[in-house]
């Protein structure tokens, strides 16, 4: 390997680690600046979206029959 290809190799992966640090900066700035929130989303065992994080509420025979 020629010094050249060397050099030019290690250019290659420092720019793209600084172009990735610096767009991870950037997007956390912007983050911190507009209070931007990540949404999490959860999700079943099938993958799909659950809309609500919130369970209903487990009603059994016997639960019924004590709230008439």
């Amino acid at each position: 390997m020629s010094v050249k290809s060397f050099l030019f190799t290690l250019a290659i992966f420092c720019g793209g680690y600084l172009s990735n640090t610096l767009l991870d900066e950037v997007v956390e700035a912007a983050e911190r600046y507009f209070h931007v929130k990540m949404s999490v989303y959860k999700t079943d065992a099938n993958g799909y979206i659950i809309c609500s994080p919130e369970q209903p509420p487990v009603k059994t025979a016997s639960a019924e029959r004590l709230a008439r």
